[in-house]
């Protein structure tokens, strides 16, 4: 190699990020033509010492789902959430010891986890279903110890500053789960939910589907049950999409 060509290569070398190296770039995904929730289950799955999350909401169950194995696997895990969003506390119940929520104020905007001090997820990706399965959002996987340490950094003082959730403050429980003795139950053959989403579209599930079992019925915001699918739709409900 010229000494011009070392010169350029060592000014290269300088100026690149120093999370990439010459082995192992930043993996990117994109939904919804990849399915992101199966990417997030399985790194969060490959974790054997622990978990730190930032989530501005988190309901997907399946992500739920494994940092519960995770926990249960003797992962140390750590989540804090946004208290503006309806995050499943409900389902987080076991691992509630281990859940914050930022101060009111600004979003905690932010969709990352890191493992074992080793990977960092980041990106656009909210952990909810439509985020990572039916909108277009990304997802960066940095397989670099530097770069989980500058999120951990980040992390600690967002993690101090949070509150515990425990048990569920009467604002989230009442967003995120009915208790069951005053959970509304559907009239005789009338089991076809009429969900508002947050956009105020009217979207109503049958039972079956895969996000029939999720969707709470609030009557005093409008939302009903329905006897039939003609009938939602002449009342103005179009059919929830489903993958």
């Amino acid at each position: 190699m010229s000494f011009r060509l070392s010169l350029l290569a060592g000014a290269l070398a300088l100026a690149a990020p120093p999370f990439v190296s010459a082995s192992e770039a930043p993996e990117i995904h994109y939904a919804p033509t990849e399915n992101l929730e199966r990417l997030d289950v399985a790194l969060l799955r490959a974790a054997h010492v622990k978990i730190d999350l930032a989530a501005y909401v988190l309901t997907d169950w399946p992500v739920i789902d494994a940092l519960i194995d995770a926990h249960r696997r003797g992962v140390a895990i750590r989540i804090v959430l946004d208290p503006s969003q309806a995050s499943d506390l409900d389902r987080l119940r076991e691992v509630s010891q281990s859940l914050r929520t930022s101060l009111p104020g600004p979003f905690m905007h932010l969709k990352s986890y890191s493992v074992d001090d080793m990977l960092l997820r980041t990106g656009s990706a909210n952990f909810t279903a439509s985020g990572m399965k039916q909108q277009d959002n990304d997802v960066v996987v940095i397989r670099d110890r530097a770069a989980a340490q500058t999120f951990e950094v980040r992390f600690e003082q967002i993690w101090s500053a949070a509150k515990p959730v425990l048990p569920p403050s009467p604002a989230f429980a009442s967003r995120v789960a009915v208790p069951p003795s005053t959970k509304p139950t559907a009239p005789a053959n009338c089991e076809i939910k009429g969900n508002i989403n947050r956009s105020g579209e009217r979207i109503f599930h049958k039972p079956g589907e895969p996000f029939y079992a999720r969707v709470k019925i609030d009557q005093n915001s409008g939302e009903r049950w329905f006897c039939s699918e003609e009938e939602a739709v002449a009342a103005g409900w179009r059919h929830g999409r489903v993958n």
